[in-house]
């Protein structure tokens, strides 16, 4: 097999999401498990584990969420996305985050590749706002195909698997 077509790890994923409540959390935990397994992925940066100062949510030290904190975090999380190959996003269509759009409007604004893995109860029931539909470079479905895809060449599949407005 010619070096085009191996799987090497060369590859750094910012991983995008919500990260607000116990069900979004458990995705985080399965994504990163499933990336962790991906012959084509060097690295995984997921923002809520470098925060600043080490803040928490339930925060002792009265850092998290302070002015300091949101201009760190934010400049953080920009410099992780700059140094990234690609994105990574879990999209929570029953909790829409602003953030995670945000992210993924910047990371194409950057021409990076984008993956989504859309969420819902009833994702039959869902409609994708199209800014995030035509930014993507493609949808996945599985935490086992997120264990198999190939960062290393990123192929697309820009078609939406629910309805787009």
């Amino acid at each position: 097999m010619g070096k085009d077509k191996q799987k090497q790890p060369l590859v750094k994923v910012y991983l995008g999401t919500p990260y607000f409540n116990e069900e979004q959390k458990k995705r985080v935990e399965k994504a990163k498990k499933a990336l962790e397994k991906n012959d084509t992925v060097a690295v995984i940066h997921f923002p809520f584990d470098f925060q600043y100062k080490e803040a928490t949510l339930d925060d002792p030290k009265e850092i998290f969420g302070t002015l300091t904190w949101q201009n760190a975090t934010y400049q953080n999380d920009l410099s992780a996305m700059s140094t990234a190959d690609c994105g990574v996003f879990l999209y929570d269509l029953d909790q829409i985050d602003d953030g995670s759009a945000f992210e993924i409007g910047f990371m194409r604004a950057l021409h990076k590749p984008v993956l989504v893995f859309p969420f819902s109860k009833e994702l039959d029931k869902q409609e994708l706002n199209l800014m995030i539909a035509r930014g993507t470079t493609n949808f996945i479905d599985s935490f086992e195909k997120l264990s198999t895809y190939d960062f290393n060449h990123f192929p697309s599949e820009p078609q939406a698997p629910i309805d787009v407005f």
